[in-house]
């Protein structure tokens, strides 16, 4: 499993297309999500799980050596379809809009299987996951895995994930109860995760504890920290900063990157061109931006405002000190 290459990141954060675009380029097997909770007991165990290179855990080294090597639950981490999506239970197949939803399943299916066919014969794997965050650092010193982090605005990923109905609950649920995030975070994160929080500060909250002190482990672990946004308004740096992350040596083509995938919104494709506003700027009451920067505010979370679209830190994240912003 050396060597592993990994692009993480949060959900709706592009990280899909950054995957694509890479295995396409490089010849490479795109291994999708291996940490989803419904996919294995595995995943259900240690998704969105806190871990260092100091943890060890046989049976997640076991599992995804197994995944990388192209074995088990093949139709979710090859074809990226559960079976319950395709052939439901009588119980959710009752109404017109479960067969709606049915019937775009196997439409996706149906359209994406000849590429991913092709894709899933090759022999080098890189895996993209939305659910390994706090585990990097297990990760590359501990597995001396190859890992980009793709971070993405918060608003852009919010509405992303409003628009597709997600909820932030279970993944709320698992910081809070991991007893091994708060010591390693010094209890930075237990206040916010105990009280109630309305759906936009829930997904807010998600948000930052998966990127905030993921971000400041980067030096220490070795893993590469990239903006989103960067990778649309400075294409070239950014992209040659992944490749050499990840030791590879072909970036995507034009083709290839106009082609974003279902979380990256076409209508944030201008990021880097202060005169256009996002979709989420657009999107977002005034009291729906406040209770977002309240939660970066209150957890002191710089990397981004809702006042500004771009990234507000200038420096490079992996030269931040991991201690530095420790709770007392």
């Amino acid at each position: 499993m050396r060597g592993t290459r990994l692009i993480a990141g949060s959900g709706r954060s592009g990280t899909t297309w950054v995957l694509d675009a890479l295995a396409t380029a490089n010849d490479l097997r795109p291994v999708f999500e291996p940490l989803h909770p419904y996919v294995s007991p595995i995943g259900n165990r240690y998704a969105h799980r806190a871990l260092t290179a100091e943890d060890r855990h046989p049976d997640l080294e076991e599992f995804l050596a197994g995944v990388c090597a192209g074995r088990g639950y093949s139709l979710w981490t090859k074809y990226r379809q559960l079976g319950r999506w395709l052939m439901p239970p009588p119980k959710e197949f009752s109404t017109r809009r479960d067969a709606g939803r049915t019937f775009r399943h196997w439409l996706k299916f149906m359209r994406e299987i000849p590429q991913l066919a092709v894709a899933s014969r090759r022999q080098v794997p890189i895996v993209k996951c939305i659910r390994a965050n706090l585990m990097l650092d297990w990760l590359t010193r501990g597995q001396s895995w190859r890992v980009v982090l793709i971070i993405r605005h918060p608003g852009a990923v919010i509405e992303s994930e409003m628009r597709a109905s997600w909820s932030a609950s279970f993944a709320l649920e698992r910081f809070a109860n991991d007893a091994r995030l708060h010591e390693l975070t010094g209890g930075r994160y237990r206040s916010l995760l105990e009280r109630k929080l309305g759906p936009m500060e829930a997904l807010a909250a998600r948000w930052v504890v998966e990127n905030q002190w993921t971000s400041e482990l980067a030096g220490r672990s070795g893993f590469t920290v990239l903006h989103y946004e960067h990778l649309r308004s400075q294409p070239d740096t950014a992209w040659r900063q992944i490749l050499q992350a990840l030791g590879l040596e072909r970036a995507p083509g034009h083709a290839l990157l106009e082609q974003p995938s279902q979380q990256s919104s076409t209508d944030d494709a201008g990021a880097g061109r202060p005169s256009r506003r996002t979709r989420w700027q657009r999107t977002f009451t005034a009291e729906q931006m406040t209770a977002v920067q309240r939660i970066l505010d209150e957890t002191e979370c710089g990397m981004y405002s809702m006042s500004n679209p771009e990234p507000l830190c200038a420096i490079d994240l992996k030269s931040v000190d991991p201690g530095k912003r420790a709770a007392p």
